[in-house]
């Protein structure tokens, strides 16, 4: 008996929907690993640590971190984005994920090609801290003592692409004053340099510096969003401080492989909401400025579709790679 085209087409689209809810009540018979494209002690590896031991538990299978770093957190990404999509290889996205299609034209994947989105995870302020022995006090003094030492104070970051960079390049635009970059593999890295006097400055996350601030070590001056950060309500704002425009902040999102199923990554999707939604994690997040987001594969990748789309359009009018 001949089969026609369209029956042909109907049996593999059923089969393939069979295979997918197969694949999903299987979904996960083995350890996952989870890429981290920074180093150790910085906002994307903290937020990793905090989340792994509870999503494990409901996952019944181990997530392991797996740190792989570089200034520009591109190995990581790479590696990732050559693994097979079934669910069983992770990434944790910051911001140089969706920033770096704008300052690096040859990157060896494609951001929106090779990924397929799970989630945002959460997002923060950047903030501005000084080593305690730099005079400056405040915004004001330190963009004068920027002014009046031009190209010698330097400010390290997260990593080339990263809203810790992004920041600031923002304040040297915005402020009118010319400080130099110096990347990082991560926040934990640049701030172990900002303690020991290596650089005058550092943008990072609350989560890394909060307790050097606390105990005097180093100096907080301003941080980025429209409103001041419960975890640390004494630092003003940049719009505060007298500088508008330093309006980056920090991404945390989650992909996989593309072409990982939608059954799958949803699945991880709903298990990691409720992980962060337990009331002692989700207190630790916030007291470390994460503010969870926690939206669907499809949101997220929308999402990430923008935010790729909007800083490729800023790259075009603004130098990122300072």
């Amino acid at each position: 008996m001949r089969i026609g085209r369209r029956a042909l087409m109907t049996l593999a689209a059923a089969t393939t929907a069979r295979q997918a809810l197969a694949q999903e009540d299987e979904y996960p018979s083995r350890t996952i690993r989870l890429v981290v494209p920074r180093a150790p002690g910085g906002g994307s590896d903290i937020i990793a640590r905090l989340l792994t031991p509870s999503l494990s538990a409901r996952l019944g299978q181990t997530v392991v971190v797996e740190n792989r770093s570089d200034a520009a957190a591109v190995i990581g990404t790479e590696l990732v984005s050559r693994a097979r999509p079934d669910g069983y290889t992770l990434y944790l996205a910051d911001n140089a994920f969706y920033f770096n299609p704008s300052i690096q034209p040859n990157l060896p994947y494609d951001t929106l090609r090779d990924f397929s989105a799970v989630t945002m995870l959460a997002q923060g302020p950047v903030i501005l801290i000084v080593n305690a022995a730099v005079p400056a006090r405040n915004l004001a003094e330190l963009v004068a003592l920027a002014k009046a030492q031009p190209g010698t104070l330097t400010f390290a970051s997260g990593g080339i692409g990263s809203s810790t960079h992004f920041a600031g390049v923002l304040l040297n635009l915005q402020a009118g004053i010319d400080t130099t970059h110096v990347p990082f593999r991560s926040s934990g890295p640049a701030l172990s340099a900002l303690l020991s006097g290596q650089v005058t400055m550092q943008f990072g996350g609350i989560s890394s510096a909060r307790k050097l601030i606390e105990s005097g070590e180093i100096r907080a001056i301003a941080l980025t969003g429209e409103a001041r950060d419960p975890s640390m309500p004494d630092v003003p704002t940049f719009t505060e401080a007298g500088v508008s425009g330093v309006d980056v902040n920090s991404y945390w999102g989650m992909h996989a492989p593309a072409n990982t199923p939608l059954a799958i990554r949803r699945k991880l999707r709903d298990l990691i909401a409720a992980s962060m939604r337990e009331p002692e994690l989700n207190r630790r997040l916030r007291e470390a400025a994460y503010s969870p987001v926690l939206n669907t594969p499809e949101e997220h990748q929308a999402q990430t579709n923008a935010v790729v789309a909007k800083w490729i359009e800023i790259g075009k009018r603004v130098n990122l790679n300072t």
